[in-house]
């Protein structure tokens, strides 16, 4: 069970672990933030839909993110996406660890940030962005139908990738790539 002692355990992991750095000049900059939010007595993921407009990863569910801006730091970048994205103030995030560097298909290295939102807000889409805000129990996450493989076509050729089903939502591509490696870390504080 995902409860108040297994985020300890995970955030000493975290901490004890460095993240895989990727050098790679050639791609954009980007993070995200795995935002966990208590829910009862225990821990959810926050996660959002991505508006059907946006050129990259459009209607597909991701956490929040996007581009450094400027000489802000990578930290700095996924609490500021996140607070632009969906009104988690950044006051209220505490940076727990890194997970490793991610290159996507569409040009980005990622830096995936998990962090704890200490105290309750409301959602605020930026709607050009975020069409759908959500909570997923992370107990349902390590359900152990999660995650299925399957194979998806790019570029002619077939890649395997990580689906999480929990009701209406799928969870894939670069979101269920990186919730694996953050979940993978999960299992070892449970």
């Amino acid at each position: 069970m995902f409860d108040d002692a297994a985020l300890e355990r995970l955030r000493a992991i975290l901490a004890s672990r460095p993240a895989i750095e990727i050098d790679a000049p050639q791609h954009r900059r980007a993070c995200v933030l795995i935002p966990l939010i208590r829910n009862g007595g225990g821990w959810s993921i926050l996660f959002t839909r991505r508006s059907e407009n946006l050129a990259a990863h459009s209607g597909q569910i991701a956490f929040p993110g996007g581009s450094v801006e400027g000489e802000e730091s990578l930290e700095q970048a996924a609490i500021r996406e996140a607070e632009e994205e969906v009104g988690i103030p950044g006051r209220h995030v505490e940076l727990i660890g890194r997970l490793d560097d991610v290159i996507t298909h569409s040009g980005f290295l990622v830096a995936p940030f998990a962090g704890i939102v200490h105290e309750p807000f409301d959602y605020v889409m930026q709607e050009a962005e975020v069409v759908e805000v959500f909570e997923v129990p992370i107990e349902a996450l390590l359900d152990p139908r999660n995650p299925e493989v399957r194979y998806v076509p790019f570029r002619k050729k077939q890649f395997p990738a990580y689906f999480y089903q929990h009701g209406p939502h799928e969870i894939w591509g670069l979101t269920g790539r990186m919730l694996k490696a953050f979940l993978d870390v999960v299992w070892q504080a449970i």
